[in-house]
């Protein structure tokens, strides 16, 4: 993980007020640095500001590859078919939704801005259980990609 962007969305159960998302987001790159020195990490992930949902949708566009986890996803045949899109060097984005699940109109203008809808499996996840399983699932396919390649 090269870096993190919170987003704000219509179902997010935090509200951040304007003035406060620099002090937090300075927090959450000082949690950031601190979690990759313990784990021996040699890149820290780069904490973004939270940005509106539209914000994030023309970030999203400027990467290789945007994934967005859903719960209406067609299966885990179409998670393997967006997981053997990944080659050595592209940039992807996971972008994973709040608490409260997705709005239908953010899936839809994710799916505008190129995402493709995946599966983490039969299981609802919560927020931080899903960002985890889909950056597990992306490691395990580029890893086993290296092996087999």
């Amino acid at each position: 993980v090269a870096g993190i962007v919170p987003v704000e969305m219509s179902r997010s159960v935090v509200k951040i007020e304007e003035k406060k998302k620099q002090a937090k987001q300075a927090r959450w790159q000082a949690i950031a640095e601190s979690a990759a020195k313990q784990s021996k990490r040699s890149v820290i992930p780069e904490v973004s500001v939270p940005l509106s949902y539209k914000q994030a949708m023309q970030r999203m566009g400027e990467l290789d590859l945007f994934l967005l986890p859903y719960e209406d996803a067609r299966g885990m045949a179409g998670t393997k078919e967006a997981l053997d899109a990944i080659k050595p060097g592209m940039r992807v984005g996971i972008l994973v939704g709040p608490e409260g699940g997705f709005d239908p109109k953010e899936v839809e203008l994710a799916k505008q801005a190129g995402a493709r809808v995946i599966s983490l499996g039969k299981r609802i996840l919560r927020a931080e259980t899903a960002a985890v399983a889909a950056v597990a699932m992306g490691m395990l396919h580029v890893e086993l990609s290296e092996v087999q390649g």
